[in-house]
């Protein structure tokens, strides 16, 4: 099986870690000054809380032709930029298009690929590239799926990651997932523009860490008056009958490197795609009479473009 990941920043390098060690037939599409450093001096990944740093020998182009064939092309990259290469997509041959990352319409990218198979998944992993290198950590897991509630991409998705390390989680409703991870991280990314990027400052600010939840809560209350599921099922639990656990869960961001790694640098270095991101999730719950208080307030710190 033929796999090309389609873009080199931190999510991108991380899957294709996974994969090349696993002796499959891997190559990633870099651009600039980071394909020439992977060209010349293979992919280097500094792992945080990992001995081993690792550096991978692993394929790589600059371009994709449309005579390029892969049995799937993964493509990981910001938000922003996708809609720019919905043509190259559908010009190119390949047929299986697995979008990774954060997406706020799913269905969009279905229809404008309309002649492909499209997935999407979601990896958990975090950090930041540097000009030599990626600093990171990743969990080995991801969610991946199709939108339409159907299983008959279930033991392809499986075939792509036999004998890897990847902890799988197929589900089906990835628009509903994916939309109820924009709910979950919006408060969260709010209080990063609130903080300047430093959890730190709220680190005893009971009062403010409650209002993130509850921010979260009300999202996800207007999602379900709109129809969609919130998933998995037991980040909703989190939010309410968990509500003291996930206060841990903030302190725990606020007196670690947790944060910075999982909200904060991305936040930073992914302004744009935070700020599309709300803009669509914000219209989408414009439809909804579900009144978000908590959300409004906190929806106010998030940049100006």
């Amino acid at each position: 099986m033929r796999i090309l990941i389609y873009g080199a920043g931190v999510l991108g390098c991380n899957l294709a870690h996974l994969l090349y060690k696993s002796q499959k037939d891997v190559t990633l599409l870099a651009r600039g000054d980071w394909y020439e450093e992977i060209k010349r001096n293979g992919m280097a990944i500094r792992q945080k809380f990992r001995i081993r740093n690792t550096n991978d020998k692993i394929s790589v182009i600059n371009s994709l032709t449309d005579q390029d064939i892969y049995d799937v092309i993964f493509v990981v990259m910001q938000y922003t930029q996708l809609e720019s290469i919905v043509p190259i997509l559908n010009q190119n041959l390949s047929r299986n298009i697995v979008f990774i990352g954060n997406n706020a319409s799913a269905k969009k990218y279905v229809d404008l690929l309309k002649e492909k198979n499209v997935l999407f998944g979601f990896f958990s992993a975090a950090g930041k590239r540097n000009s030599k290198y990626v600093e990171s950590f990743y969990l080995n897991e991801m969610t991946i799926g199709r939108i339409d509630n159907s299983h008959e991409s279930d033991e392809w998705i499986k075939d792509i990651f036999q004998g890897t390390k990847m902890r799988l989680t197929i589900e089906n409703q990835m628009d509903d997932w994916l939309k109820s991870h924009v709910a979950f991280i919006l408060p969260f990314v709010y209080a990063a523009y609130y903080t300047e990027y430093d959890y730190r400052k709220i680190k005893n600010n009971k009062a403010f860490l409650y209002e993130i939840i509850d921010s979260v809560r009300e999202y996800y209350d207007a999602l379900k008056e709109l129809g969609y599921e919130v998933l998995p099922k037991s980040d909703y639990q989190f939010v309410t009958s968990k509500k003291i656990k996930c206060y841990l869960f903030l302190k725990l961001c606020c007196y670690t490197a947790l944060g910075d790694l999982c909200v904060c640098d991305h936040a930073k270095n992914g302004k744009n795609e935070m700020i599309k991101l709300n803009d669509e999730f914000r219209g989408l719950l414009s439809n909804a009479t579900v009144r978000t208080p908590h959300a409004d307030l906190l929806e106010k710190c998030i940049p100006n473009r």
